[in-house]
């Protein structure tokens, strides 16, 4: 049932990946929008809408939205998110992560590093090889990005329940990518750049993890720098693959978000969720508002 519900989660947190090994290379104290969670959206002759910073867990302190953001959620006539979370998105993006022609993780891996990575997956994520073994390397990696028993692995992820709600309401919903966009983030890495980053998540595997509860606290604490210092720790100097990825996951949705929020921001009272990582910096969804006008300000 563990195994179950790990890869259940896996799409959740694929769908919404950018709080995980990657950000900005800006230096803390010079980065912009550096502090809150919660930003208010203004620009004359509209109403005011929210962009809400999540982090893709299901930690019940994460869950606990402080009452500005619950009261801005209430109001929104419009709910935004990254991609909507339904039934056909999710299967689409479930049955991309596995082989489709023949080829296993297995047959694609070194047998050392295979064998290496079953270790892992057993021992601390409970996970059998019958899982595992016709999975993409992209799927498998994401996978060991997500938190360990006892860090916020057992609760509905807070996208999802903000979606929930949502729906619930009867708020109209827009989804700022597809489930194709997001596919196309891991179409843009080879199969041997993916089976390099899964080597590389196996090697540091305790290095990443031990820094989950710390993720989890710059989170808590609204401190965006101090998350974007966290996921710097963790790019290899050694390699341009994660700079590439990271501006396909980062810097590119960016661009598309922004400029598919405005049907929302137009109309005003809107609350627009996504990953807390695309909002700092001079590439960031605040900075790239400021541009066209708007002007953001702090709120939690």
């Amino acid at each position: 049932m563990k195994s179950v519900k790990r890869l259940l989660a896996l799409v959740l947190f694929m769908i919404t990946i950018t709080v995980s090994w990657f950000s900005q290379a800006e230096d803390q104290g010079r980065i912009l929008h550096s502090k809150g969670l919660l930003w208010k959206i203004e620009k004359a002759g509209l109403e005011a809408s929210y962009i809400y910073g999540t982090i893709h867990i299901g930690d019940p302190r994460v869950l606990n939205l402080a009452p500005d953001v619950s009261k801005a959620f209430e109001n929104a006539q419009c709910f935004a998110m990254e991609m909507l979370l339904n039934f056909q998105a999710m299967g689409v993006m479930a049955r991309a992560s596995f082989f489709d022609d023949g080829r296993t993780l297995k047959s694609v891996m070194q047998p050392k590093d295979y064998a290496k990575l079953l270790a892992v997956l057993q021992e601390h994520y409970y996970i059998p090889e019958s899982a595992v073994i016709n999975m993409r390397p992209w799927a498998v990696l994401i996978m060991m990005m997500m938190p360990t028993e006892g860090q916020g692995d057992k609760e509905i992820a807070l996208d999802m329940v903000l979606y929930r709600q949502a729906a619930m309401a009867k708020k109209q919903l827009l989804g700022l990518e597809t489930v194709q966009e997001q596919l196309a983030i891991f179409d843009s890495m080879t199969l041997e750049e993916q089976i390099w980053m899964l080597n590389k998540s196996v090697e540091d595997y305790k290095k990443v993890s031990g820094q989950m509860d710390l993720l989890i606290q710059a989170y808590l604490d609204r401190d965006l720098a101090a998350l974007v210092d966290l996921q710097e720790q963790n790019m290899y100097d050694d390699t341009d693959i994660d700079d590439r990825l990271l501006y396909e996951m980062l810097d590119k949705r960016n661009h598309r978000m922004v400029e598919r929020m405005q049907a929302c921001l137009q109309k005003g009272k809107a609350f627009i969720a996504i990953g807390a990582l695309h909002l700092p910096g001079d590439q960031g969804v605040l900075h790239l508002l400021e541009q066209q006008g708007y002007q953001v300000t702090s709120i939690y």
